[in-house]
């Protein structure tokens, strides 16, 4: 039996990425209606994994934490993301495991020199720039990868998905740890 890890990063322009055995990746975007999540979407690609008897699934989703600041509304839209990824999965007796988002990045970003953002924060330090860092990490890990918005209109579209990065970032490093 074949074991296909899944990455999922958990907000509402989030993302889940399936990484096959034979290196292959799909991503694909978070069912969302209109601002709302899509339960029964997610119900039935949970209900797809659990009823796969050809393949064994592990999935990896994004623990979020509380961020400081001005970020509440955010921080509710992450929160319920996790929420709805984990009860599904434990619902569907879907093995999963959350990891936090500096653990996985301290693996995946080995190797990738650091990426400053331009302002400075309060105590005058630059911050490190997350999204060119996956980014960079992601690249180069899958350089064959299509990490546009997986739910874009046209085939035009070039904007890279923050949430496709993160998600194909995550599933990698369940590969490599689990």
């Amino acid at each position: 039996m074949d074991k296909i890890y899944v990455g999922f990063d958990p907000g509402k322009s989030g993302a889940m990425a399936m990484l096959y055995p034979d290196g292959h990746v799909e991503i694909i975007g978070f069912p969302i209606i209109g601002k709302e999540y899509d339960l029964q979407e997610f119900q039935k690609i949970f209900l797809t994994m659990k009823n796969d008897t050809e393949n064994q699934y592990h999935i990896i989703i994004e623990d979020v934490k509380a961020l400081q600041g001005a970020m509440k509304a955010g921080n509710w839209s992450l929160s319920r993301g996790k929420t709805i990824l984990e009860v599904m999965a434990a619902c569907f007796y879907i093995p999963y495991t959350l990891v936090h988002s500096k653990t996985w990045q301290k693996e995946m970003w080995q190797g990738v020199p650091v990426q400053l953002l331009p302002t400075k924060t309060a105590s005058g330090r630059k911050k490190t720039d997350t999204k060119a860092m996956s980014l960079i990490a992601a690249k180069r890990l899958f350089p064959n990868v299509d990490l546009r918005d997986p739910n874009r209109k046209t085939e035009r579209a070039e904007k890279i998905h923050d949430g496709a990065v993160d998600a194909v970032l995550l599933a990698e490093y369940g590969r490599r740890k689990f």
